[in-house]
């Protein structure tokens, strides 16, 4: 295998080290470093044009993840002039939409566990929300639109984003000759060569970063329930009043075809240090689980889902079985079959090193969307 990956798989990669080991602090400067290597963007790519030599439209093949990534890191403010959604309309107490379009700026980018879908979150500035207590309205409100739909094909849904690119957007797109007619069209939502990356060790880093993730805040949440049994309860204001969800609109169940990608590794050492039992105990788990499952998880398993849906795509869903492999794997291959002690799965399996496996396998999976 590549130096890189055996660094990895074999813990002997400075981050991997770190992720392992309880006691190191997962904060934002740690995930930003280990997505640092894995980054999609559109600085530094030679993307075909949109239109041939004859000026016939042809597509470029920069993907739009790559060119929205960048986009969204900067909180770009977007407008979606027309949406369709594919979800139930999502109505919640105290709020009511302005309009029939979508503009604000972007809050992140978001991705399914489960199913290949994406989508971007915006601070909706259409939405108008009435404070309970004071009556009080403001405008603003987070909501996510979908890009890619759940059986990961491009969404219908909505046709076109306008935002206001900064120069070295706009000079980029004009040197590439991305433009036509002032509008930038994408073939791919993400880059067919991309299914490689699931190899990689950026990858495998973020594999593992999730499940650490996971695990600190499955620490925190417990702390949490620990303090309160104990009679301690966060500071007034502290939670936003709950507002009540209510779905309009007929649903309909559709079955989808998704990729469930697993890295086994060893059990992660050490031990987190207890909150002390007091309210800012309370308030710094509350926080800190808030904080790990909202804005660092996403942050990772988006760059992890865009790699696996490429895999899905080019690598697995339409290649001889077992599937596609890096050439740097060194003649490793799927093994097919194979099931975890007690498991009634198969799956395609690859060792990776004494204690570190990789597997895959595809899954039908129902979801609830829209009957319009």
């Amino acid at each position: 295998m590549a130096e890189t990956v055996k660094d990895v798989v074999s813990l002997k990669n400075e981050y991997a080290d770190a992720i392992m080991d309880r006691r190191i602090v997962m904060d934002e400067e740690l995930v930003g470093a280990i997505l640092s290597q894995s980054l999609m963007t559109w600085e530094g790519r030679n993307p075909a044009p949109a239109l041939d030599q004859d000026g016939n439209f042809q597509g470029t093949d920069l993907d739009l993840m790559s060119f929205l990534v960048p986009i969204a890191n900067r909180g770009a403010v977007i407008e979606i002039p027309r949406y369709r959604n594919r979800r139930k309309v999502v109505v919640r107490e105290g709020e009511r939409k302005i309009g029939t379009n979508q503009f604000g700026p972007i809050t992140g980018l978001t991705s399914h566990q489960d199913v290949h879908s994406f989508s971007v979150r915006i601070y909706d500035n259409t939405i108008v929300v009435k404070d309970p207590e004071t009556e009080k309205e403001q405008t603003g409100a987070h909501r996510n639109y979908m890009l890619v739909d759940c059986d990961g094909f491009w969404y219908p849904g909505w046709d076109r984003i306008y935002w206001n690119p900064t120069a070295p957007e706009n000079r980029f797109l004009a040197e590439k000759s991305l433009w036509t007619k002032n509008t930038v069209y994408f073939t791919h939502y993400v880059h067919p060569a991309r299914w490689q990356s699931v190899f990689g060790a950026p990858h495998l880093l973020a594999k593992m970063l999730i499940a650490r993730l996971d695990d600190q805040a499955h620490f925190f949440r417990h702390e949490m329930k620990r303090l309160e049994a104990a009679g301690i309860s966060l500071p007034h204001g502290e939670k936003a009043p709950y507002r009540p969800a209510e779905y309009e609109g007929a649903t309909k169940p559709i079955k989808v075809d998704a990729l469930e990608m697993t890295l086994d590794i060893p059990e992660f050492s050490g031990d987190y240090v207890p909150e002390t039992d007091t309210q800012m105990g309370l308030l710094h788990a509350y926080q800190r689980q808030k904080y790990l499952t909202y804005t660092l998880k996403p942050l990772v398993q988006f760059t992890v889902r865009a790699n696996e849906a490429a895999y899905f795509g080019y690598g697995c869903r339409h290649h001889p079985a077992p599937g596609k492999v890096a050439h740097w794997m060194e003649r490793r291959t799927w093994r097919p079959g194979w099931k975890a002690p007690r498991g009634r799965t198969e799956w395609y399996q690859m060792t990776l090193g004494p204690s570190t496996g990789y597997r895959y396998r595809i899954k039908t999976i129902t979801q609830q969307v829209s009957d319009e």
